[in-house]
């Protein structure tokens, strides 16, 4: 990942993991990998969100809270939210990878 693009990622994970301890339970996991051309950050939790437009909407100057999602939207390629009562909340960070070019031969 390129270095200009580790601090986006950085304040989008703290924001992510600081919303699973403090509105999914106290906990959450964290699990990280590399597909095809994306870096992906999976925050699971016992959490539920139940707007489904939760991150999407850039919250009031005024409001109390309510960022950590919206600033993931700004910061990150592709947030995924799933979430349901029974399940627990799953947050999927994607960060793009720049495309190596091939080889010459």
């Amino acid at each position: 990942m390129p270095d200009d693009r580790l601090p986006k990622l950085a304040v989008a994970v703290t924001e992510i993991a600081t919303n699973s301890i403090r509105h999914g339970g106290g906990r959450g996991t964290l699990r990280t990998w590399s597909q095809d051309t994306a870096f992906l950050c999976e925050f699971r939790d016992s959490g539920y969100i139940s707007d489904v437009m939760a991150g999407r909407i850039r919250p009031d100057a005024t409001q109390i809270g309510g960022r950590g999602l919206w600033l993931a939207h700004q910061l990150c390629d592709l947030v995924e939210i799933r979430s349901t009562p029974t399940h627990g909340t799953t947050i999927r960070l994607h960060m793009d990878l720049p495309q190596q070019a091939p080889p010459r031969t």
